[in-house]
């Protein structure tokens, strides 16, 4: 994927249904990459000045996605596929399940019996 390719798509796609784009230092003790925000008369998509292209690509598919403009007709189909996945971008192979012991809860066991 030709992650600077695509952000330029995104962003011309979501300047050009209304949306406000803003890049800002995001602060607080929980990292965000920005967002979606809907305000009265107007939605603002707040993108974190430190995230990477990739990471803005994402935002942005999100808040398309959000909209219902996964179908938008200046989208290509690499782009589309993205917003349809709400910004997750297509691995090669689906997430392993982890496996091994998983600790029971408050002296339980890992059937739901107390341990004597």
């Amino acid at each position: 994927m030709d992650v600077e390719r695509v952000l330029a798509e995104l962003t011309r796609v979501a300047e050009g249904i209304g949306l406000e784009l803003q890049r800002r230092q995001l602060r607080g003790n929980h990292p965000s990459l920005g967002g979606l925000c809907r305000l009265p008369g107007r939605n603002i998509v707040l993108l974190s000045a430190k995230a990477t292209p990739l990471e803005r690509c994402t935002v942005l598919a999100s808040a398309l996605a959000e909209l219902g403009h996964a179908g938008h007709a200046g989208l290509s189909a690499e782009s589309r596929l993205l917003v349809e996945r709400r910004g997750r971008p297509l691995t090669g192979e689906p997430p392993k399940p982890k496996r091994g012991p998983r600790p029971g809860l408050a002296g339980l066991g890992s059937e739901g019996r107390r341990r004597l």
